[in-house]
């Protein structure tokens, strides 16, 4: 991928939030919700980093326990559960060890799957299947996952708020785009990290998720090594992570995800950290809620990777 096809992926991301939006509120032959008692997202890879996204927004919006559980049909599911099951990729048959076990237990079940082997065997078992795109760019790859989930539990009145949460973090995007022209911090983060070490760090669902992403886009996308570690709470992760950046032959560079759902407790690891590192790049996501600060963070690492494309283009 070129750095303007990984640009044009970022800029696309908005409108690619509204869309799977759409195609979530317009599908058909959903399940009953009447006696469900609990929500399970099946999937693996993607899907797995995607269902614990979901499981972390929804914990302050559900009115039953939704939770993520990769690839495995816990021994508890029951007809009283529903089953959501994410395939990313079209042959992408992973999880349907684990909806053939959800519906043996009679649970009933809804996929979010692309176009392929996965979706094909759910139509024939007569389970419906939200449509997404295997072709979403990098950025786009968690959307498609989660926000079509998101609506689907809200059409079943399992979590609330959520159409304007989407709505929130489509505006908050266009925002992010329209900024990226003139973000320096972006194009000097690209520039400390030659052949430095990359330490990702956040806290709380948000935090780790978005760091996790950061790590997957500073090393498959921009060639970089990188790490992830969690928010400093006081001097023993300070020591922890000046012992990483030691054993490195260039040295690290230590990026920081904050946002507005972080743990207590937080300010006084940080606080230490400039006495340790030299080389510190800080990111605050913005936007109302975590799906919209999660989902910053995420089109943030995509314009980091982006940036170290063209510095390595340009060489």
């Amino acid at each position: 991928m070129t750095p303007d096809e990984l640009l044009d992926s970022v800029r696309h991301l908005p409108n690619q939030v509204r869309d799977v939006a759409v195609a979530a509120a317009d599908t058909e032959g959903l399940p009953d919700a009447e006696g469900v008692t609990e929500v399970i997202i099946l999937g693996i890879g993607a899907g797995r980093v995607a269902g614990d996204v979901i499981a972390a927004i929804c914990e302050l919006r559900g009115s039953i326990p939704i939770v993520a559980t990769g690839g495995r049909c816990p021994s508890w599911v029951s007809p009283s559960t529903l089953a959501i099951a994410l395939s990313d990729g079209g042959d992408n048959t992973a999880p349907l060890e684990a909806v053939e076990e959800a519906r043996a237990a009679g649970a009933r079940i809804i996929a979010v799957a692309a176009p392929g082997t996965f979706a094909d065997a759910c139509i024939d078992w007569e389970i419906p299947v939200v449509p997404i795109d295997p072709d979403a760019g990098p950025a786009a790859g968690l959307v498609v996952s989660i926000v079509p989930v998101l609506v689907v539990l809200e059409r079943l009145r399992f979590v609330t708020g959520m159409s304007g949460a989407i709505s929130k973090t489509a505006q908050q995007l266009s925002e992010r785009v329209s900024q990226l022209g003139e973000t320096k911090t972006i194009d000097a983060l690209a520039a400390a990290l030659d052949n430095r070490l990359a330490i990702v760090t956040g806290a709380g669902a948000v935090g780790k998720h978005a760091a996790r992403r950061w790590v997957q886009e500073l090393d498959r996308v921009g060639d970089v090594a990188a790490v992830r570690r969690r928010l400093p709470t006081g001097p023993a992760d300070v020591a922890s992570g000046v012992r990483l950046a030691e054993s490195t032959r260039n040295g690290a560079v230590l990026i920081l995800l904050r946002h507005d759902f972080e743990p207590d407790g937080l300010d006084a690891g940080v606080a230490l950290l400039p006495e340790h590192f030299d080389d510190i790049h800080s990111f605050a996501a913005a936007g109302d809620g975590p799906l919209a600060q999660i989902l910053d963070l995420v089109l943030l690492a995509d314009a980091v990777a982006a940036a170290l494309l063209r510095r390595r283009s340009a060489e």
